[in-house]
C-alpha cells in the first residue's frame, strides 16, 4: 500500500503512519524539514533550482540522494542552503523494509539495504531519477492513485535493479578481499551511475575513472570484472536501448534519434543498431508502426 502526504509526516513518534508502509510526499521545502527514517530506504529528489543539505552532504538541483536506514537514526533533516531562499519543491519516497524484503526474495537477491550505495549525491538522468520525475509529475497533476502507485512501483523496481546489480558485482569480485571490495564497489557503482545518467554526452573514460578515484587502467579492469562489460560497451548498450525507445515514439526520425542518444554519425548509429538488434533503425520503426495498425 502507498500513502501520500500533503505535508511531510511528523518525526515525533516512531509509531506513526509511515512506519510499516510505503509513502510519498511531494511538496515545498521551506528552509528546513525533518523527515522520519523509521527503517525505510529514503529517496530524496529535488524538483527546484536550489541545493539543500541532507545527512551531512550537499545535494545540487541536478542530483538526488538514496539514504539507507541507520541504527538509532530516526530522522533526516533537509536544509535549504540559502538562508533567505524561497520554498523549493521536493519529492520524498519512503520504501518500507517489508516491501523491499518481499521484492528482494522474489528476485532471489539479499535484502541487506545497508549495502546499497548511500549518502552520495547521484546525478539525475539515470533510470531511478527518470522514474521519480514521472512520479513527481503525476503527483503535481493530481492523477488517479492507481497511476501514482504504478509509477511508485517503477521507482521501486529500479532500486531493486540497483540491489541486484550490486549483488552480481559482489559475486564477480569474490576473489578480492572483503575490505578491498567494500572500498571499491561503491566507487564503481557511482561511476556506473554517472554513465547511466550521462551516456548521451561526449566524455572520456579518464573522466569516469577520476570519479571512482582510480587510474584509467585500474578502473577499466575493475569495471569489467564487477559488471561483466567494458565501459565502452556499457555506453553503446545504453545509447542503443534509448534509441529503440525513441524510435517507438510516433514522429521521431532516425536522424533526430541518432543525435539524441549521442551518436555524431548517422552511418555509425545505423551500423551499431543493426548489429545489436538485427534490424536497421528504419526497419525497426516501420515494424513498430505496422504493429499499431
Amino acid at each position: 500500500m502507498l500513502i501520500q502526504f500533503s505535508e511531510p509526516p511528523p518525526v515525533t513518534s516512531l509509531d506513526g503512519p509511515v512506519s510499516p508502509l510505503n509513502a510519498v510526499w511531494h511538496g515545498e521545502l521551506r528552509r528546513h524539514a525533518g523527515l522520519p527514517q523509521l527503517g525505510h530506504l529514503l529517496l530524496i529528489f529535488p524538483l527546484g533550482e536550489r541545493a539543500f543539505s541532507c545527512a551531512g552532504v550537499t545535494v545540487e538541483p541536478s542530483q538526488y540522494i538514496l539514504l539507507t536506514p541507520r541504527p538509532n537514526h530516526h530522522a533526516v533533516v533537509l536544509d535549504l542552503l540559502e538562508s533567505q531562499a524561497e520554498a523549493s519543491p521536493v519529492l520524498v519516497l519512503w520504501l518500507s523494509p517489508p516491501f523491499l524484503a518481499d521484492l528482494a526474495r522474489f528476485l532471489d537477491i539479499p535484502e541487506d539495504l545497508q549495502q546499497l550505495l548511500h549518502s552520495q549525491p547521484l546525478l539525475q538522468g539515470d533510470p531511478i531519477s527518470s522514474a521519480a520525475a514521472e512520479l513527481a509529475a503525476a503527483c503535481r497533476s493530481g492523477l488517479a492513485p492507481e497511476i501514482t502507485e504504478d509509477l511508485f512501483l517503477e521507482v521501486a523496481g529500479e532500486v531493486l535493479r540497483l540491489m541486484r546489480l550490486r549483488h552480481q558485482a559482489l559475486q564477480k569480485m569474490s576473489r578480492h578481499k572483503d575490505g578491498t571490495v567494500a572500498d571499491l564497489l561503491p566507487r564503481l557503482l557511482l561511476a556506473r551511475q554517472f554513465v547511466e545518467a550521462r551516456y548521451a554526452e561526449d566524455f572520456r573514460s579518464q573522466e569516469v575513472a577520476d570519479r571512482a578515484g582510480l587510474s584509467e587502467f585500474h578502473f577499466a579492469r575493475l569495471f569489467r570484472t564487477a559488471f561483466d562489460i567494458s565501459l565502452r560497451q556499457q555506453v553503446i548498450h545504453l545509447r542503443l536501448d534509448a534509441a529503440r525507445r525513441l524510435l517507438e515514439i510516433p514522429g521521431n526520425t532516425v536522424t533526430e534519434t541518432t543525435f539524441q542518444v549521442g551518436y555524431g554519425s548517422l552511418s555509425s548509429f545505423i551500423h551499431a543498431f543493426s548489429k545489436r538488434f538485427g534490424l536497421s533503425p528504419a526497419q525497426y520503426r516501420a515494424r513498430v508502426e505496422k504493429s499499431r495498425i
